[in-house]
């Protein structure tokens, strides 16, 4: 059993028994340590590591230097001594007492067995001493070490990527990419094997946004298009079937506005036309701004794709969606025309949903109930689920559905569905939980819940309007008054009324009790005069 482990993938740390913390040694004493431990059994001459860290000195001089590094990594060594056999002309570090992550990296990543391959993703922690600069010859040695590591990593990338894996497996896997990512951002056999990685987890939005950034970092940095090979991968994976082992898609992230992205659910179809691909992903990009000049700049592109590829059911829904936003953010003069071509082009969407996506009866579901048909608008976001079961967002989405209709305990089994599915909630689901805890008037849960939310998510402006209105039930009236200050600033329309608008309650005692508390909170009634936008 070791006693010692030796890191140097990523940056050099060195832990024993004897010191509760890694280790601190000089820059030579590193360096000594790691040629040595890459030798193996073999080890490192002295001359060896003369010729890499005093190459300027004369033999003597180079040789007292070595001892004097020698007797210094002893003594800081301590107890854990026996790791290094400096005795004779060759250093060797002893198998037996220290554990080192490279040749472990090693004998996993040649195993072929994939539970070993992905220990090895794990291992791989960053390059090969990432971090440490101890001249120029070391550097070099260094340099083509850490070059031969990485691609010994990037082969084993490559094969977990072509592989079905659990989740704790594929995390493994998709963090290394991630990592080699970092220092070759232009590596396309990386983006590969992180779509296909995506793919197999049913993680849509993220494999199309890995393709997108493989392409954007392609045309930065060398000016290219992606190689045939990448982009026939990409088409390939186009059509994306559910896979009987896929996870639930990620929680996208919350614009900077505090205003929540609706989550992509699918990518393009197979066979879909370069120009419709290219349109859908820069209305989406658009789009996820949440402003409302990004708004029109998406509903242009979605509908110029559209136009392109005809009965698309997820690119129309896209468009509905900006003109729902448009209406319930109060970026339109006009918010009840809006919210009807927002209900045109779901009906469309459903028409022609053949593959069975959730999208178009979500944004159906959304529709009916800012419009207070509530029965109807709840079968939409129950087809949307049955639809896709395994998608965090269609059980988030009916949970919001069953809190405006008063239904709250059902509402807690659906968010808890959601947070099940989905453990990367950027706030959202946790402030429909929290709503629907304070409906039932347990106050301290949902207050505890709502200020979780708004540690993940400093900017979702609902989840601090949300705590204000718990804080003012409780009585706590200064610090009501500084979220709903938060909120205001966050999002400048926010009152009393645009709140009922965007969260209409069926029953009317509970939209005044909401609004009594925002009132009581400092909330002002009525918003200030909407942005008009351009025709």
């Amino acid at each position: 059993m070791t006693s010692s482990s030796l890191r140097l993938l990523g940056a050099f740390a060195l832990e024993t028994p004897c010191s509760p913390v890694p280790l601190r040694l000089g820059r030579k004493a590193q360096a000594v340590l790691a040629a040595a431990a890459l030798g193996g059994a073999a080890g490192v001459s002295r001359a060896r590591l003369i010729a890499l860290l005093w190459p300027d000195h004369a033999e003597d001089e180079a040789r007292g230097a070595l001892r004097q590094c020698l007797h210094l990594l002893r003594r800081s060594l301590g107890g854990a001594v026996d790791l290094l056999n400096s005795d004779g002309e060759r250093l060797v570090v002893c198998d037996r007492a220290c554990e080192v992550d490279v040749v472990r990296f090693e004998a996993l990543s040649a195993s072929g067995d994939l539970a070993g391959m992905a220990t090895a993703a794990a291992l791989y922690r960053g390059d090969f001493l990432e971090s440490l600069e101890a001249g120029t010859d070391f550097e070099r040695w260094a340099a083509t070490e850490r070059e031969r590591l990485r691609n010994i990593a990037c082969g084993v990338l490559a094969r977990l990527g072509e592989s079905v894996l659990d989740q704790p497996d594929r995390e493994r896997a998709v963090q290394l990419a991630h990592r080699l990512l970092a220092n070759d951002p232009v590596h396309e056999g990386c983006w590969r094997a992180l779509m296909q990685l995506y793919v197999k987890a049913g993680l849509r939005a993220k494999a199309l946004q890995a393709w997108n950034d493989c392409r954007e970092a392609l045309r930065g940095e060398l000016g290219v298009e992606p190689a045939a090979e990448t982009a026939a991968l990409f088409h390939r994976l186009s059509g994306w079937p559910e896979s009987p082992l896929a996870a639930p898609p990620a929680a996208q992230e919350i614009s900077r506005t505090g205003v929540p992205r609706i989550p992509v659910v699918s990518g393009p179809r197979a066979g879909d036309h370069p120009r419709v691909v290219d349109l859908n992903l820069r209305g989406w990009e658009a789009f996820c701004r949440c402003t409302p000049q990004d708004n029109l700049l998406a509903r242009a592109a979605f509908e110029e794709a559209v136009r392109l590829a005809g009965d698309h059911a997820e690119i129309i829904a896209r468009v509905g969606w900006t003109h729902w936003m448009e209406s319930v953010f109060g970026w339109t003069v006009e918010p009840e025309r809006s919210m009807d071509l927002a209900e045109q082009w779901a009906s469309r969407a459903i028409a022609c949903n053949r593959t069975g996506r959730s999208t178009p009866h979500t944004l159906m579901g959304k529709v009916l109930l800012r419009r207070r048909r509530f029965d109807e608008g709840l079968a939409q976001l129950r087809v949307a689920v049955e639809l896709e079961p395994q998608y965090a967002w269609a059980h988030f989405h009916l949970a919001e559905g069953l809190l405006l209709a008063g239904e709250f305990d059902t509402a807690l089994d659906a968010v808890d569905r959601a947070i099940a599915l989905d453990l990367n909630d950027h706030g959202m689901f946790l402030t429909i939980r929290g709503l629907a805890l304070r409906m039932t008037n347990e106050l301290e849960a949902a207050q505890a819940v709502m200020e979780s939310a708004v540690t993940r998510n400093p900017d979702y402006f609902w989840a601090h309007a949300a705590l204000a209105g718990i804080h003012a039930e409780r009585g706590q009236f200064e610090r009501a008054r500084a979220e709903a200050a938060t909120a205001r600033r966050l999002n400048a329309r926010f009152s009393v009324s645009s709140h009922a608008a965007a969260l209409p309650m069926r029953h009317p005692e509970h939209q005044q009790r909401m609004a009594r508390a925002l009132q009581a909170a400092g909330v002002p009634a009525d918003s200030p005069a909407p942005e008009l936008r351009g025709a």
